[in-house]
């Protein structure tokens, strides 16, 4: 059997979910996580589930204002209690659009978001990791090309370098360096809702 890891770049991944589902003109579903990585995983014959890693940026105190942020974040918080899942978190930050008029969380117009620090955590957890012979293959969980040159390096090294993709995402560029790539849909999120 094979073992394999999940790599989770979480933001590209629920935005992702979002517009698939918005197109589709619904709401995206709560997902289980578990269920989630361990269907992800399933997907490729003989392979067993070690370990997930989701990369998730930490909202600073201005964007922990806004409500729905801060109780997102709460429940990616709670996923550190989870066995055989680890949150490696980043920063999220907001910026004002105008220097000369005060950030409200309110008007969106005020402000925009910055996210810092996951594709560097994602390499560094995933080529340290491979380094260290800890799993055979590596579900990367993002359409995001800034992924290419980690993706190279585990097939230079003989790792399994698999995509896992959300419905609608393009991800041609990507095609040539990955050994092989998964595309989840409603299909796949109806196996993996939390009720």
């Amino acid at each position: 059997m094979l073992r394999g890891m999940i790599f989770l770049d979480h933001l590209n991944f629920d935005i992702s979910i979002q517009n698939y589902y918005r197109s589709e003109n619904e709401f995206s579903p709560k997902l289980d996580y578990n269920v989630l990585f361990k269907n992800i995983t399933m997907k490729i014959e003989n392979v067993d589930f070690l370990k997930a890693f989701i990369f998730a940026p930490r909202p600073d105190d201005f964007l922990m204002r806004d409500e729905r942020l801060c109780k997102h974040y709460k429940w990616i918080s709670g996923l550190k209690n989870t066995r055989y899942i680890d949150v490696v978190e980043s920063s999220y930050y907001a910026r004002p659009t105008d220097p000369t008029i005060e950030m409200d969380i309110t008007n969106r117009s005020t402000y925009y978001k910055v996210e810092k620090g996951t594709d560097i955590n994602l390499a560094i957890h995933i080529l340290s990791k491979a380094h260290y012979n800890s799993f055979d293959i590596a579900y990367i969980v993002s359409g995001d090309t800034d992924y290419i040159p980690i993706f190279k390096q585990l097939k230079n090294i003989g790792k399994i370098a698999v995509l896992v993709t959300v419905q609608g995402q393009n991800f041609g560029k990507i095609i040539p360096e990955i050994d092989d790539f998964i595309v989840l849909d409603r299909a796949f999120f109806n196996t993996c809702r939390r009720d």
